[in-house]
């Protein structure tokens, strides 16, 4: 029994050894001469086209509606104007600044598709006004004198005295004065006392333009004016008592002027004509008599220096 366990475990032994002499040794490095099987080469993903830079302008086509159509390939050509886009910016394509077109007169407004008119228009253009140069506005003061064809005893009447006056000037040759005096006559040693209080209003022609330039002027005047009057005088009682008058008058005169920009120096001599009001006492009392405190009508001469500030 023993003996035929040790045959078979030494015939599996034999057996082991004959199958690892008939192997043999694999070598890493010789060619495989079996057939090899081709495994196909792996698919690449497409490629993702590089991104270009984005055309601002490319974006905002105009409207099929209104006829808008691509430029045609070639150079760069600025298009014409489409109607309803004049006067206002457009989208150019290819990467070309927006081109803005002046609006014609008349044009459609950019609200609407429709070539009337609406409610809109664009902004006017206000243009910053300059100064010309030319001063325009004056007050001043002045004195005076007012000869009348008058006689009070020996003595002919002349009132004088003082006043204020505004003057305005065109930039050109016309101007208009309005002024206001303040006059006063005494004689026979107070006993006849005159004050007249003499409105005026003038229209002004000079002979040169209103610039600071011209430093020296020449003008000529007419106008019309009310003159009020309060006459102090004795009564047939050797009373003092004072009596008021009304007169309308109209003169024309002739004057210069020197002017140093704001500061001017103005003198005339004015021919003046004057009718009383005799419709109330105590003018109708008097009539035409010509003694009277005040005469029907009377005429002289009046003369005036002023000064003024130009504005």
């Amino acid at each position: 029994m023993r003996i035929s366990v040790s045959l078979a475990v030494a015939a599996s032994v034999l057996a082991f050894g004959a199958a690892a002499r008939a192997q043999q040794p694999l070598q890493p490095y010789e060619t495989d001469t079996t057939e090899t099987v081709v495994q196909p080469a792996p698919i690449q993903p497409a490629q993702i086209p590089v991104q270009q830079p984005i055309d601002p302008y490319s974006a905002y086509p105009a409207p099929p509606a209104y006829g808008y159509q691509a430029p045609a390939a070639g150079p760069p050509a600025t298009p014409a104007p489409p109607a309803y886009q004049q006067g206002y910016y457009l989208y150019p394509s290819g990467g070309q600044a927006p081109v803005y077109y002046a609006p014609p007169p008349n044009s459609g407004c950019c609200c609407c598709c429709q070539q009337t008119p609406c409610g809109y228009r664009a902004p006017r253009l206000v243009r910053k006004r300059v100064w010309d140069g030319a001063r325009r506005f004056s007050l001043g003061a002045h004195i005076g004198f007012l000869t009348l064809n008058q006689q009070v005893g020996n003595d002919q009447v002349t009132l004088g005295g003082a006043g204020f006056q505004l003057r305005l000037r065109s930039a050109g040759r016309w101007g208009f004065e309005a002024s206001q005096s303040f006059l006063h006559g005494s004689y026979w040693s107070g006993a006849f006392q005159r004050d007249s209080f003499p409105f005026q209003l003038s229209l002004m022609f000079y002979i040169f333009p209103n610039r600071d330039a011209h430093h020296f002027n020449l003008y000529g005047l007419a106008g019309v004016g009310l003159v009020a009057d309060s006459v102090t005088l004795n009564d047939e009682n050797r009373q003092q008592v004072t009596q008021d008058f009304t007169e309308v008058e109209v003169h024309a005169g002739l004057g210069a002027e020197l002017r140093f920009k704001w500061f001017g120096i103005e003198a005339d001599a004015r021919y003046i004509a004057l009718w009383r009001d005799s419709g109330d006492a105590p003018g109708s009392y008097y009539g035409n008599i010509k003694g009277a405190p005040v005469q029907a009508s009377s005429e002289g001469i009046q003369g005036n220096i002023y000064l003024s500030l130009w504005f």
